[in-house]
């Protein structure tokens, strides 16, 4: 396996798969990232929640502390056909309404 790109055939995505419970999850991903690289994840995905919502980017920033190319990251992510982060924000979405 290269050093330098995940292949997505690691063990970690099978044991994501495992994972009951946000407390779960947090803990596992204390385990295996550093508090930087959590950070950001959770940064990004307060983002993504943010911009579903329509929240403009000065405010997304002032709320975030994300730079404008964090977000404009985050917004093509969001607007790929193919965005597994937007499946699940819809997801989300519906299960709350």
């Amino acid at each position: 396996m290269a050093k330098d790109h995940p292949t997505g055939n690691s063990g970690l995505y099978r044991a994501f798969l495992q994972l009951k419970t946000p407390e779960e999850c947090y803990r596992f991903l204390q385990d295996v990232c550093s508090y930087s690289e959590l950070s950001a994840m959770e940064q990004r995905y307060n983002i993504a929640e943010l911009l579903a919502d329509k929240r403009i980017y000065t405010e997304i920033m002032d709320k975030t502390g994300a730079s404008s190319a964090i977000i404009s990251r985050v917004s093509r992510v969001l607007s790929a056909d193919d965005s597994v982060l937007r499946a699940l924000l819809e997801a989300e979405k519906k299960a709350a309404d």
